[in-house]
């Protein structure tokens, strides 16, 4: 009963919808729609504008999840382009309607491989929302689109900034993916510093467990 009543789900829909129609989508784009999610439930009742500007920008988002699973990649673009032209009017407005904007939009855009779009959309959603905890999570997803471009030292930059956020969730992944910037670039002893620091940082975690494995097999090739 639980797994039935969990894909019934607007974010399970999302899911199966774009693992479906479209291969590398943020690997955290579920966690963010929950948090935002939950954002905008404690916010929105602040002021009828606000109100009024999320039910347009859910609107749009829940029609593009309704559609079929089996919608061409054609047609998934086309109403994720769509989507994002519609948004366009709150990606221009503050606080957390336009956090919430920016955020969609820059979900689309990577879906598109419009990954400057996706950068700047997620560059607007951290500037409106600079004290929400959506902030390091603006910050991290700018980081994996700004891989997606080659740009790796923005790319680690930005992971580093992301993990260092008190409370962030997704704090063990950013660093571990600061890291896996520095290892691959060759930097190994850099790398191993921040290996190092995920260990110590947190325990029982998968990332600390996979740091701890890359460290061992750094000292075995002799790169430390």
């Amino acid at each position: 009963m639980a797994e039935k009543n969990e894909k019934n789900t607007a974010s399970s829909k999302l899911n199966a919808f774009l693992e479906k129609n479209r291969k590398g989508v943020i690997v955290s784009f579920i966690v963010i729609l929950v948090l935002v999610l939950g954002f905008v439930f404690v916010e929105v009742f602040k002021a009828s504008a606000a109100k009024k500007d999320l039910a347009a920008i859910e609107a749009y988002y829940y029609d593009l999840v309704e559609k079929p699973a089996d919608t061409e990649d054609s047609e998934v673009n086309k109403l994720a382009a769509e989507c994002i032209e519609n948004l366009a009017p709150y990606t221009k407005k503050s606080g957390i309607a336009g956090v919430r904007a920016n955020m969609l939009a820059a979900e689309l855009s990577y879906i598109l491989a419009d990954y400057e779009s996706t950068v700047s959309y997620y560059d607007a959603a951290y500037t409106k929302g600079k004290k929400s905890y959506t902030a390091p999570i603006c910050i991290y997803n700018k980081g994996v689109a700004l891989e997606e471009m080659k740009k790796l030292d923005d790319a680690a930059e930005a992971y580093k900034t992301a993990a260092e956020f008190p409370e962030f969730g997704m704090a063990s992944h950013a660093y571990f993916s600061y890291a896996r910037i520095l290892d691959t670039k060759g930097d190994y002893a850099a790398a191993a510093e921040v290996y190092k620091t995920l260990v110590d940082k947190f325990t029982d975690n998968e990332w600390a467990d996979t740091a701890k494995s890359r460290l061992i097999a750094l000292e075995a090739e002799g790169k430390l």
